[in-house]
């Protein structure tokens, strides 16, 4: 199993460990001192300066929004968990991705030490990790709602905007360290809970400007049809995470997976028959029926889709939505609907992603508590804005700037911020006595477009001359005056 691991070992333990060349590799080990590098990010991982979070923060603020508009509260939960927590929740592919973090202090002193002299190197991984990064934002939801369930009302909507962990190879829109932005309804099974879904979809995707945006939905019934109406001899955990890397490896290579799987020509040739994609309808999911022979898993989910297009009105959206019945979504807790969504020619896979799951409580003690939920990926949002230029590069900052000449003009316009910050709105002083011309092009760099700036005939005539870095124009204007001029103009109030 490849794993990654967070944290020294004490020193008996690094001296054994350096024996094993396959166990070594995965730790954190100390180094002796070496000249100083050049310093960088771990792989997968950015940094994200102010322009790069102003960008951010409109995507999450849009996202928060709309979850807010639909009724869905805010929660957090550790950035990590106890490995029994995530573990078993993502199917092998997704343990193999978990970051664990090793144990020290006491817990170091506990580790049984023959697990290295026998090589067992599994048994000995699990005695010095007992905890791990979040590889998602659902399990630790799930294991909230058991913990809390005395205090959470049920049908329980909650909204959670985190960053997670992955052990995955860093790639274009892919990295270890991402945000995501999650909604989920939890205790009810009414396909009502759906439809909203689909609808927050067409609200975040319309605010962010993502008009060509596609929603690709399917049902885990239909992939549990599909292995029954072919005659596969394995577990539909197994069709559908490989069915799942379709759009990763492309047909040709998909079709050698299921060859090695023993799964016949011929019940490949029927399943590339069946498995198509088309906008979502009433008519179309008749269709799907009958090319499934009525199936009766099958016809369930037909049925519950129908209520969905019904409630949100598909055919009334603008948000293009349709039935993808080669959507599986590896993770092995969803049992209903799935959603997917994509941004056709970004370069960029999937942006968001979600599903119905009957019982995940039911791992931590909960039983029968039905649940569903999608989740954003701010970042791989992020990317496709950027290449599509959705993005106002120019647009000024909300921060107003008060420059100065000398000390007495400094400690004039000092208390002046400090009025308009208790007016909700963002000021700040230039710190330092340069000359105008320096603190203007201060202000150009940060982008401000009201400059403030006061003088000895200003602090005379007690105002200050409002300074318009777009237009150029300079007015004087009264200290009285001045918030309700600014507002008039422009600026923002927090």
């Amino acid at each position: 199993m490849t794993s990654v691991f967070i944290v020294y070992l004490d020193k008996e333990l690094q001296a054994k460990l350096r024996f094993i060349p396959d166990l070594r590799d995965n730790f954190l080990l100390p180094h002796y001192i070496c000249p100083m590098q050049k310093p960088s990010n771990p792989k997968g991982t950015r940094d994200f300066g102010p322009a790069e979070l102003r960008k951010r923060n409109h995507i999450l603020n849009t996202i928060r929004s709309v979850f807010e508009n639909f009724g869905f509260q805010p929660i957090e939960t550790p950035a990590f968990e106890n490995l029994s927590t995530l573990t078993g929740k993502y199917g092998e592919e997704g343990d193999k991705l978990l970051f664990r973090i090793l144990n020290s202090g006491e817990l170091v002193k506990s580790v049984k030490t023959e697990h290295i002299e026998k090589e067992d190197n599994i048994a000995f991984i699990q005695s010095i990790s007992k905890k791990g990064l979040r590889y998602d934002l659902t399990v630790p939801f799930a294991r909230y709602v058991v913990q809390h369930s005395n205090e959470v009302v049920f049908p329980f909507r909650r909204y959670q905007i985190q960053q997670v962990w992955r052990a995955d190879r860093p790639g274009k829109g892919r990295f270890q360290e991402f945000t995501q932005c999650d909604a989920d309804i939890i205790g009810s099974k009414s396909m009502v809970n759906e439809a909203d879904l689909v609808l927050i979809y067409e609200a975040v995707f319309k605010k962010l400007g993502l008009s060509n945006a596609i929603l690709k939905i399917n049902h885990r019934k239909f992939l549990e049809a599909l292995v029954q109406e072919l005659n596969l001899n394995f577990e539909v955990t197994q069709f559908t995470s490989t069915l799942d890397k379709l759009d990763k490896i492309g047909e040709a290579a998909l079709k050698e997976e299921f060859l090695k799987l023993g799964v016949t020509e011929h019940a490949i040739d029927q399943l590339f028959t069946i498995i198509t994609e088309e906008k979502i309808s009433l008519q179309f999911l008749d269709k799907v029926e009958q090319a499934f022979n009525h199936n009766p898993l099958a016809v369930q989910a037909c049925t519950e889709l129908r209520e969905v297009v019904q409630f949100a009105q598909l055919e009334n959206l603008d948000l293009d939505v349709r039935l993808d019945l080669s959507l599986a979504r590896g993770l092995d807790y969803y049992t209903g609907c799935i959603f997917e969504s994509v941004v056709p020619d970004s370069g960029i896979g999937s942006i968001s992603g979600g599903g119905r799951y009957d019982d995940l409580t039911g791992v931590f003690g909960l039983k029968d508590v039905s649940g569903v939920g999608i989740s954003f990926g701010i970042d791989r949002i992020y990317e496709v804005m950027a290449n599509l230029n959705l993005f106002d590069d120019h647009a000024p900052s909300d921060t107003i700037l008060l420059c100065h000449f000398d000390e007495e003009s400094r400690n004039y316009q000092y208390g002046i911020a400090k009025t308009l910050r208790s007016k909700g709105m963002a000021a700040f002083i230039f710190p330092d006595t340069k000359k105008i011309a320096k603190q203007l092009d201060y202000a150009n760099k940060r982008n401000v477009r009201f400059v403030l700036i006061a003088g000895g005939s200003e602090i005379e005539s007690e105002s200050v001359t409002v300074k318009d870095m777009i237009s150029g124009s300079n007015t004087e204007v009264k200290i009285g005056n001045l918030s309700s001029y600014l507002i008039d103009q422009g600026a923002k109030v927090n």
